[in-house]
């Protein structure tokens, strides 16, 4: 039977049981599905009735996971159990290095977005749509109607038909508006709990798995930090001038990072930026970087804030702590990021390009 709640406090109790099954499952659709209902109820293009056909639902998905598997790199599941939404994506998208942000990638990718959407509105759905609403085996939760359904299988569930869609409720999307905060935030905490296991040590998963950031803002800020510290291309070498042609960059990806910290930032110029985009640099690279940091830890305080504070946040170092032991921290916790950087499937680059124009001299720094 359909059971409608009375009240808002019910609506959340059956939401909050639907997002934190009891048994164990082996994706995330529901909650994708959550967000998504989310997502719409909250925003401008939702107007009653509150149609949604499958295909938009797909696009939402898409949305979702693309930047999850093909920026972040997050594995939805144990290798036996790769859920059919992702081993779609893959196939479509199967670039190494996705610098752009999605709605970037509608732009120049169009047809792929389309073509994967389609897959996802006809084959991942079967089973995520109709269990959704189920709470018990005696009624279903009304958040939303199916277009067209029939019952006949002897677990009740709906046949989703591609070309459909669901109506939701009215009283939902208003339950969704006014508590939009609290049960987005819910949803996120539910799929960290499911990635963690899969994705151990991955920093920054929450705002991962949220998929709305946009990139790294505000690096440019600690240029003139950077210039005193440098005065060349930290990769080829090459003399470089502070002007838009010097860029600043994340050693260890952004993607994988989700943040930017000094300890992590380096002078390029624009030809070895390029190439190296969100890629890891060879592994020498690394090495230098955790010697840059070691030099400079006591002599530049911003650089010193930045390793204490993230790269060295796990460890509660003795306040007389020698020189040693903060080397040490600095040399492991870089080899920590750029190994499991590198086994959550984050491309090396095999060698920056060498040029032989001649070097430009050094110019004094100057106000960024």
């Amino acid at each position: 039977m359909c059971f409608l709640p009375r009240d808002e406090a019910e609506f959340h109790r059956l939401f909050m049981s639907i997002i934190r099954p009891t048994g164990p499952k082996n994706n995330t659709y529901k909650l994708a599905l959550a967000l998504f209902l989310i997502d719409y109820s909250c925003s401008p293009k939702s107007k009653p009735p509150y149609r949604v056909s499958y295909r938009e639902i797909a696009e939402y998905f898409l949305k979702y996971y693309w930047s999850h598997v093909c920026k972040s790199k997050l594995r939805q599941g144990p290798k036996s159990q790769i859920p059919l939404a992702i081993s779609i994506i893959g196939e479509e998208f199967q670039d190494r290095v996705y610098p752009q942000t999605f709605d970037d990638l509608k732009k120049t990718k169009l047809e792929k977005v389309v073509q994967c959407t389609n897959k996802i509105k006809k084959r991942c759905f079967k089973d995520v749509i109709p269990r959704f609403q189920w709470v018990n085996k005696n009624r279903e939760v009304a958040f939303f109607w199916y277009l067209s359904k029939e019952y006949g299988d002897k677990s009740g569930n709906a046949r989703i038909y591609p070309n459909d869609g669901i109506l939701i409720n009215p009283a939902a999307v208003e339950f969704f508006r006014k508590n939009c905060v609290s049960l987005r935030n819910s949803v996120i905490l539910e799929w960290v709990r499911f990635l963690e296991v899969m994705n151990f040590g991955t920093p920054n998963l929450v705002r991962k798995i949220e998929a709305d950031h946009k990139g790294p803002k505000d690096q440019h800020k600690f240029r003139k930090v950077l210039w005193d510290i440098q005065n060349k291309c930290f990769y080829c070498e090459e003399n470089l001038l502070l002007d838009k042609n010097t860029h600043v960059d994340h050693v260890i990806p952004y993607d994988y990072i989700g943040d930017t910290e000094l300890w992590n930032l380096v002078l390029a110029c624009r030809e070895c930026n390029c190439v190296k985009l969100d890629r890891l640099p060879p592994r020498r690279y690394t090495e230098n970087l955790s010697e840059r940091n070691k030099e400079y830890y006591s002599k530049i305080k911003s650089l010193r804030d930045s390793i204490d504070g993230t790269l060295h946040a796990n460890y509660d170092l003795p306040k007389d702590s020698t020189r040693n032991i903060t080397d040490w921290l600095i040399d492991s916790s870089i080899d920590w990021h750029y190994k499991n950087a590198s086994n959550q499937g984050y491309p090396a680059i095999r060698k920056f390009p060498c040029r032989n124009t001649t070097s430009a001299p050094a110019q004094a720094p100057t106000k960024p």
